[in-house]
């Protein structure tokens, strides 16, 4: 199928999103491709990759500690820079926007999510709304801590990964894949959660958030050894969610981690029942052998282009010590 000009930042695939005369849009949408090709030269040439820089944590003056819970449900999602299923969020109203993230912060309140990680979430850009994406689903849904890390930012674009979460995020960082144009910069947000398993008892998790790019393969291998050569130097129990993508890639990186001590896994039920992306898996939720699954699922509604995937995982051993 023909790309049109816009996914990730620079081509979107067309998904029948709710426009009133889909051909008036698109015309629109090819009067805007001179600006969008320019925003794709905007970006940097390849280079060696950057190190992960802290990053700001959003959190409240004061706060009731959080009760403790043996389970956290955890949730991924792309949200397409708040368009939805339409075409391009150029051709969308802020007004529309913002109903669209107040339909994605509606299903975290349904579905109680504790931790969510988004992707294509954007912070103030004209091409979508020009307001923060991230603070508005944050303030909506109630949750109290979240961080974000702009990878991409092209002029009237500025987006990236963020986690946002009900417990406290201790610190954050944030890393940029090496540029890899002519698409835009893709990365990864890690946050240090406090998870309250028990009364006086805290489990640090390093939460992951990770978009990679859609265009090349051979990308998305440098950047999954660009993730793992971060995930080597921690020793948390480890969340990795987010848009990667591939539908091989995520499985050959849990084959690659079963010969270490991170004993990385996620369900397999076969294909087609965990799709994301039209029939392609494409968002992942993976988590390191100190955790386990309770359910995994990919959600029905339509929240963007990607179904979010939504899961429960505890502790292997309650017993588990920072």
């Amino acid at each position: 199928m023909h790309r049109a000009m816009n996914r990730d930042g620079c081509s979107s695939y067309p998904t029948g999103g709710p426009m009133t005369n889909p051909r008036r849009s698109r015309k629109r949408l090819l009067g805007l491709l001179p600006m969008l090709l320019a925003i794709c030269a905007c970006a940097p040439s390849a280079s060696a990759p950057e190190q992960p820089v802290r990053l700001d944590i959003r959190s409240p003056e004061l706060y009731s500690a959080p009760a403790a819970r043996t389970e956290l449900r955890i949730a991924s999602l792309n949200v397409a820079h708040g368009r939805g299923d339409s075409l391009n969020q150029l051709l969308v109203s802020r007004r529309a926007i913002r109903d669209n993230l107040r339909k994605i912060a509606r299903f975290l309140v349904q579905q109680r999510i504790d931790i969510v990680a988004l992707q294509e979430a954007d912070a103030p850009s004209h091409w979508s709304g020009g307001f923060h994406h991230t603070d508005f689903l944050a303030n909506r849904v109630g949750y109290p801590w979240w961080t974000q890390d702009s990878h991409a930012r092209l002029g009237i674009a500025n987006y990236g990964t963020a986690v946002l979460s009900a417990l406290p995020i201790t610190a954050a960082a944030g890393l940029s894949f090496a540029p890899s144009p002519p698409t835009a910069r893709k990365g990864f947000t890690v946050a240090e959660i406090q998870w309250p398993v028990a009364p006086g008892h805290e489990q640090t998790v390093d939460v992951i958030s990770v978009h990679m790019d859609f265009s090349r393969k051979s990308v998305r291998e440098r950047q999954s050894a660009e993730l793992a050569e971060i995930m080597q130097g921690r020793k948390n129990p480890l969340i990795i969610m987010g848009d990667f993508n591939s539908e091989a890639l995520a499985s050959r990186l849990v084959a690659a981690a079963a010969t270490n001590d991170r004993l990385l896994h996620t369900p397999d039920t076969g294909a087609g029942q965990l799709s994301t992306y039209k029939n392609k898996r494409l968002d992942w939720i993976i988590i390191s052998g100190e955790l386990e699954f309770i359910d995994y699922r990919s959600a029905p509604e339509v929240l963007s282009d990607h179904r979010a995937v939504v899961a429960s995982v505890r502790l292997r051993n309650a017993e588990t010590k920072d």
